[in-house]
């Protein structure tokens, strides 16, 4: 279903998802990166914001962005956070420590200035159908299993 915009034929929906995905990856690993953190870290640092976690809730959580046929895991990137006093183990349970909130809380102007450069020339109505279109063809292809 390539339709064409101006007699131009639009690249398949894969090209595009691939593409727009490692752009996001680039943008957040740079913007990130400038205060020292990757963006699986600020993930769990943004999944920890409501509390404690056991590690396989965090597995859960990061599953979609781990490369795990690299060998890439949770434990990689919640290290260094451990490390740095942002974030506290007991148990099985991470939770964020004072810092590791002060940090998250510093970043949110950063992500959503972000969020809002990759939304840009969206409304919100045009934004919110993109979203359901993708959750959509996610639906079609889980049901096609």
């Amino acid at each position: 279903m390539n339709t064409t915009d101006g007699g131009r034929r639009q690249p398949p929906i894969g090209y595009a998802l691939r593409k727009l995905d490692r752009l996001i990856e680039e943008r957040f690993e740079h913007t990130l990166g400038k205060r020292g953190v990757t963006r699986r870290q600020w993930q769990l640092l943004n999944a920890l914001v409501d509390g404690g976690h056991s590690s396989a809730a965090l597995d859960d959580t990061l599953a979609p962005f781990l490369d795990r046929a690299a060998g890439e895991s949770v434990q990689q990137h919640i290290d260094p956070l451990m490390q740095q006093g942002l974030v506290h183990h007991d148990g099985d349970a991470f939770t964020l420590t004072d810092a590791g909130r002060g940090l998250l809380r510093s970043l949110a102007t950063d992500v959503q200035a972000l969020r809002e450069l990759t939304a840009a020339g969206l409304d919100e109505r045009q934004y919110e159908q993109t979203i359901a279109n993708l959750q959509t063809m996610i639906h079609n292809l889980e049901g096609a299993r």
